[in-house]
């Protein structure tokens, strides 16, 4: 059922210049770095439009969805746990979206939804802000030559894994404590890429490669000090291995802190944020995201 079906008189006479808004949907959403990143991206183009967040129980998710067709609204994020169930909300899904089959973006163009994943090619931006991967002549970011190791296979785990599948990678390591959700990821990834998939629910038969890239997609050191990885298995990698831990909430993480005791290169998810957000924004606005602002405002 989509929103176009549902809405009912979307289409509104107001009155001139409306105030824009944009928001987050998700439960929670208190914690979201968003309002401290798009606010003043929106306030140096001056547009008008206030960045909120709507947190929204599951009971309410498509009178959420409904109101996003109301003159005057840009669209909004989606973050957990919504992701996937918004999909049938929508009018048009970006091809993208409709394969990790999860949309985090939803703009609003003429009281038609559509959808898209910015976190895909957010995480590729990101990495190759940290000297990960070269920069092709169509934009996109290359990652051939390189081996990821990806830790989950969730909701996140799915964008990360299309969008390393897609970057030419080597091959595709994907580790994770339910044997069969890791296989089922591989299967899905394997049906659209052709690069070599893993899956493996022990760390102990990693067998590491160099050009290695440690990606954490689980919520493994969100609330807790522990590490998705043991540190004698992170201990076995190259000195050219690369971690990079999708949390940004706190900084600095279990993982992160091994693989910085150990040498290893190590970033959090702000830079993924930073871009992925960037991207949303660009989507909503038409208007290329003003990347430093953002990225002072974030790191204040």
């Amino acid at each position: 059922m989509s929103a176009r079906n549902t809405v009912v008189g979307s289409k509104q006479s107001g009155s001139k210049g409306p105030q824009l808004r944009v928001g987050l949907i998700g439960d929670p959403v208190a914690h979201s770095f968003s309002p401290r990143l798009q606010q003043p991206a929106l306030n140096a183009l001056g547009i008008p439009a206030t960045y909120e967040l709507w947190r929204t129980p599951a009971e309410q998710l498509l009178v959420r969805i409904r109101a996003l067709c109301q003159q005057g609204c840009l669209g909004a994020n989606v973050t957990i746990p919504y992701k996937e169930s918004v999909l049938p909300l929508l009018d048009v899904v970006d091809p993208l979206a409709a394969q990790i089959g999860a949309v985090n973006t939803i703009v609003n163009r003429d009281d038609y939804l559509h959808g898209y994943n910015t976190d895909a090619p957010g995480l590729l931006r990101a990495l190759h802000e940290h000297g990960v991967g070269s920069l092709q002549a169509d934009g996109t970011i290359s990652l051939k030559g390189y081996t990821a190791v990806l830790l989950g296979a969730g909701g996140a785990a799915r964008g990360a894994a299309f969008a390393l599948a897609s970057s030419g990678i080597e091959r595709l390591v994907i580790l994770n404590r339910s044997l069969e959700r890791a296989q089922l990821l591989a299967a899905l990834i394997q049906k659209s890429y052709e690069c070599p998939v893993f899956s493996l629910s022990d760390p102990n038969f990693l067998i590491p490669h160099s050009s290695s890239i440690i990606i954490n997609a689980t919520s493994v050191g969100l609330h807790e000090e522990v590490s998705p990885l043991p540190a004698d298995v992170l201990a076995r990698f190259n000195a050219d291995t690369f971690v990079y831990d999708m949390i940004y909430n706190p900084i600095q993480t279990n993982l992160l802190l091994q693989a910085r005791t150990m040498e290893l290169r190590a970033a959090n998810g702000l830079s993924m944020l930073l871009h992925q957000g960037a991207l949303a924004f660009e989507l909503w606005t038409n208007q290329p995201a003003p990347l430093e602002i953002m990225r002072a405002a974030l790191m204040r």
